[in-house]
């Protein structure tokens, strides 16, 4: 839940990149957003919601995206936040996070100790906060734990290491290792995060879930 008096003005919101000049900047990564936007799983029942959700008198209007291109968890889930906006009409714009540490330190996560991306933070069109949603699902936060045990195990590096921690290249090691194995489960955790948005969404305009 970002302050009371947010940093988040019309005046800034209108300052975000749209999605696609936010993929034009990247530096990295572009074949993967394309990818990932080529086939985002959202289902018609997913899209009847989103637009029912619109259209309540407090409904959402806009969505502001903290992203960085590099992030894996963002060229897996940012391209949903884009084709909901698409279909729904919602305006998105995103914000590029270590450029834009003021709107971050709003949502930190893990007890205001983490600047994890990509947020989605819902809007209405006055601005005023709804909800908003971090960095990935629930199943793939623990698919990602199991993912990261193994693959330390099998370089027998030690279960304490974190990606901060270790030499570049015992780090370059472990991020292969771990990319190799959460592939397979990419479209599954991208269907949940829609779900947990969903859920998000019914929560704070106490509608049904069901679209």
């Amino acid at each position: 839940m970002p302050s009371i008096t947010s940093v988040v003005t019309a005046a800034r919101f209108a300052q975000g990149l749209t999605y696609a000049d936010f993929v034009a900047q990247a530096t990295v990564n572009q074949d993967k957003f394309v990818a990932n936007g080529a086939n985002v799983p959202l289902s018609e029942e997913d899209a009847s919601f989103f637009r029912k959700a619109v259209a309540h008198p407090r409904g959402p209007a806009k969505i502001l995206a903290l992203a960085e291109a590099w992030c894996g968890d963002v060229y897996r889930e940012l391209p949903t936040a884009a084709r909901i906006a698409e279909v729904t009409g919602m305006e998105l714009r995103v914000f590029l996070r270590d450029q834009n540490l003021d709107i971050m330190e709003e949502f930190l996560s893990n007890n205001g100790k983490s600047r994890a991306i990509p947020v989605f933070v819902f809007y209405t069109k006055n601005l005023e906060y709804l909800t908003h949603w971090t960095e990935r699902s629930a199943s793939a936060h623990a698919g990602l734990g199991v993912a990261m045990s193994e693959a330390k195990a099998k370089l027998n590096l030690p279960q304490s290491a974190t990606f901060g921690t270790l030499p570049d290249t015992d780090r370059q090691a472990l991020l292969q290792e771990v990319i190799t194995r959460v592939r397979p489960f990419g479209d599954q955790w991208r269907l949940d995060a829609i779900q947990e948005i969903r859920q998000l969404l019914a929560n704070a305009l106490s509608i049904p879930y069901a679209a």
